[in-house]
């Protein structure tokens, strides 16, 4: 094979892992614009439920960051409670299940937020890993966000998640707003504060997931490089 035979087939090679690698990312949770309507009991869209109090998580169409529609966690004026949207990607999505080739990989949670928690509230996100029976496979730690968004613009949210552990088929997201009380309240002391509205818009939520490469895609990546080396000791030659 002549050398630019061989450049050839190297370059091809690469391309191919690369488009390959590229191709194996996968979104682990479903509708995550919020775009698609509520199909099964418990849904207010299709793969999300709410959580929550007398005012669980809705689908509404006040704001969205892109299409339609987006999320809404709430605590309706003045009063206390809490709202909340979960998703189980397997259960709740109608996703695949996870499996080997993700396991020991580290996905990326992103998802955009816009609104307030009140001066009383706050609003947390958790991830979770579940093995087939619904076991949580990693620590549940809740990240509060509500010192990152505002009211008037969107802002995105991004935060690398832990490696998913052996026997990991579905992801779990679920968020919450705590609050209480809020909007103009006459406190127990007989003052009047205004503690601000309690809501919270989520829109654009996805968890990228990799697969780790097949080992045929392995081996087509070493070649290639083998290629590019046998090239440049050629050309030093």
């Amino acid at each position: 094979m002549s050398v630019k035979s061989l450049s050839i087939v190297a370059a091809a090679a690469l391309a191919l892992c690369a488009g390959t690698a590229q191709a194996a990312t996968q979104n682990a949770f479903a509708n995550g614009g919020f775009e698609d309507a509520a199909v099964a009991a418990g849904q207010f869209a299709q793969g999300w439920r709410g959580t929550n109090g007398p005012t669980p998580g809705n689908r509404t169409m006040d704001e969205a960051r892109t299409g339609s529609w987006s999320a809404l966690m709430r605590v309706v004026d003045p009063g206390f409670g809490g709202s909340g949207i979960v998703q189980n990607s397997v259960d709740d999505g109608g996703l695949l299940a996870l499996d080997p080739s993700n396991w020991g990989t580290s996905p990326t949670l992103s998802f955009w937020a816009k609104g307030n928690a009140s001066i009383t509230g706050n609003v947390n996100y958790s991830l979770r890993y579940l093995d087939s029976v619904g076991n949580i496979l990693n620590p549940v730690v809740n990240t509060s966000f509500q010192g990152s968004i505002n009211q008037n613009t969107w802002t995105e949210i991004t935060k690398a998640g832990v490696v998913i552990p052996v026997n990991t088929t579905a992801v779990f997201l679920e968020m919450t707003l705590a609050t209480g009380p809020t909007g103009p309240t006459t406190n127990l002391d007989g003052s009047f504060t205004d503690y601000g509205q309690a809501r919270v818009y989520i829109d654009d939520i996805s968890l990228t997931v990799a697969a780790i490469p097949e080992p045929s895609t392995y081996a087509l990546m070493l070649a290639g490089l083998a290629g590019v080396g046998f090239l440049a000791r050629r050309r030093r030659a």
